[in-house]
């Protein structure tokens, strides 16, 4: 066996649609069955490089210079069918990689193709199902898959093969954070049986929880970082490079502590140093972690009795909340807990099987919502799809956000002025005049928010809006998402992200197998272990943090 899985050798690569490399001059060498992270902010050139190991992207989709090697055999001019031996990848966006007609049917695509015997095929799709948790969705169609579950059914896929090299692109994007932990853990397991993993993600601070070999960063094309994670997190350039620094360490560094006199930073159960608990001590004195609760006006959206079902399959039962003017109100729960299907069903693109969704408009007068066309009822409930490529119509930047307002006659001179400030405020100011389909797939979640978001509706429903975001990018938006909160606008985010749920929002409506199981603060949601079990969220490592060094509590609002 080679020692270097992967390496690349002064690697240049520029798409034949652009004037300017996406990868300039990148050197690396990962070693077999080792364990790596590759971050960057969105539009790095992250994708590209991993396209470039599977062979997605290959000299014929532009100018490719010096060498990609597997398991030391230089791949120029191979069969990128024989690449797709070695490698096995799961994509960003899991609906280009759903090629079945059902969950079944897409596991044991690989084995079909490979020939294997009909009773060898049902027994592996069998195990793999029941290892993931898929059994009882073998039967179903990717259209009524959450965006997690589809995640889950892409990994079973690959695995169902025996390639010696898993890429996984942003594989945490979609899931609840303790799904993310179990697909950690399970890399982790193939880590040990010694696959070589190599992951694109954002979520650093889950993603340490279990630990890696080795950190590339890249930053506009150029590998700036090759290393240990412990090396990593004391960089001086880790902010410059747009990276999303764990919760324990933001809280460490915001306290004045020097993080150079920590040992073993990158492991949140051993990171210590001098005198930190004092430290900590003293600053969450006057800086709260969790955010202060506030109290709020009139009704924005109400509903009550919803019922909903898939067939015979009931997905939502007797769902009964409300959320006011003003308020940032966080839905969570664990995939599958029927979160996707409430907030389509509030904006208007399911039936209202039954119950009642009422919403008051900007004249504060309450109106049923029930039976509404949808234009109509997009006036009060806007709705921002997880699959950003559901929302955008193939249009530039600019014109993607402006055209929702054309259609509502607002002038072009407050279109423009409009449209760039939210550009510029969600971070895609640079990218006006692209085609939106030539964005990252974070980019263009980031817009398919801004299209929605601009029309300001009395009620913006996001599902999972931050998933997929560079750090920088995740926070524009929020900032953004906060400024027409602070005008009025009441938000519902379907989401899993935990600093968006402690440091964004107001109040939490967890729902389990379709019921709404508890409507409270983001503290009381941090402090119980049980709600936290029960809705696949896992505690907050800054949380966790204050929790060993005898300072739980200290991190909570004041009153």
């Amino acid at each position: 066996m080679a020692d270097s899985a992967l390496q690349f050798d002064n690697v240049t690569f520029r798409y034949e649609t652009q004037a300017e490399p996406t990868l300039k001059n990148i050197n690396f060498t990962i070693k077999t069955g080792s364990k790596t992270l590759v971050l960057g902010p969105s539009g790095s050139g992250k994708s590209t490089l991993i396209s470039l190991i599977n062979a997605l992207v290959t000299e014929e989709n532009g100018d490719l210079s010096g060498r990609v090697l597997i398991n030391d055999v230089d791949q120029s001019g191979k069969d990128p069918f024989d690449r797709s031996l070695l490698v096995g990848t799961i994509l960003q966006d899991t609906d280009r990689q759903f090629v079945g007609l059902t969950v079944a049917e897409d596991i044991a695509f690989v084995l079909e193709n490979e020939g294997e015997p009909l009773s060898k095929l049902r027994q592996a799709v069998t195990d793999v199902a029941k290892r993931f948790g898929l059994t009882e969705l073998l039967p179903l169609g990717p259209n009524v898959l959450s965006g997690g579950q589809k995640q889950r059914v892409a990994l079973a896929g690959v695995l169902v093969g025996d390639s010696p090299i898993l890429v996984l692109d942003e594989p945490l994007a979609s899931l609840d954070p303790k799904a993310g932990q179990s697909l950690l853990e399970t890399m982790d397991q193939l880590h040990q049986e010694g696959i070589t993993v190599i992951m694109v993600e954002h979520r650093i601070d889950e993603v340490l929880r279990k630990g890696v070999d080795q950190v590339l960063v890249l930053e506009e094309g150029e590998l700036v970082f090759d290393g240990g994670a412990d090396e990593l997190l004391v960089q001086p350039d880790f902010h410059d490079w747009q990276l999303a620094q764990p919760a324990y360490v933001s809280l460490i560094e915001k306290s004045g502590y020097a993080l150079d006199d920590l040992t073993d930073i990158s492991d949140l159960v051993k990171v210590d140093g001098p005198k930190l608990a004092d430290k900590l001590s003293d600053f969450l004195a006057v800086h709260p972690t969790v955010k202060a609760e506030e109290s709020f006006g009139s009704t924005a959206l109400e509903a009550t009795g919803i019922d909903y079902q898939y067939g015979e399959r009931q997905v939502l039962k007797d769902i009964d909340f409300s959320v006011q003017k003003k308020e940032w109100l966080a839905l969570i729960g664990e995939n599958g807990s029927g979160k996707s299907t409430l907030a389509r069903l509030l904006a208007g693109f399911l039936p209202i099987q039954a119950g009642l969704v009422k919403a008051n408009g900007k004249d504060d007068k309450a109106v049923e919502l029930n039976g509404l066309p949808l234009a109509e009822h997009a006036q009060y409930v806007g709705y921002v799809s997880q699959n950003p490529n559901e929302m955008l119509i193939g249009l530039s930047v600019f014109e993607e956000v402006a055209a929702g307002l054309r259609l509502r006659n607002v002038s072009e001179e407050t279109i423009n002025e409009k449209v760039l400030v939210a550009l510029k405020e969600a971070n895609l100011y640079p990218y006006r005049n692209w085609p939106s389909q030539a964005l990252s797939f974070g980019q263009k979640r980031r817009l398919s928010v801004l299209a929605v978001a601009i029309l300001e509706p009395a009620v913006l429903i996001l599902d999972e809006p931050t998933a997929g975001q560079d750090d920088i990018s995740a926070k524009g938006l929020l900032t953004y998402l906060q400024s027409l909160r602070d005008k009025g606008l009441a938000l519902v985010t379907v989401t899993h992200d935990m600093a968006l749920i402690e440091k964004w929002s107001d109040r939490v409506v967890s729902l389990v197998n379709g019921r709404i199981t508890s409507q409270t603060s983001p503290k009381t949601l941090f402090e119980s272990t049980d709600l936290l079990s029960e809705t696949s969220l896992i505690q907050p490592s800054d949380q966790v943090l204050l929790e060993r060094l005898g300072l739980k509590g200290k991190g909570a609002s004041h009153e």
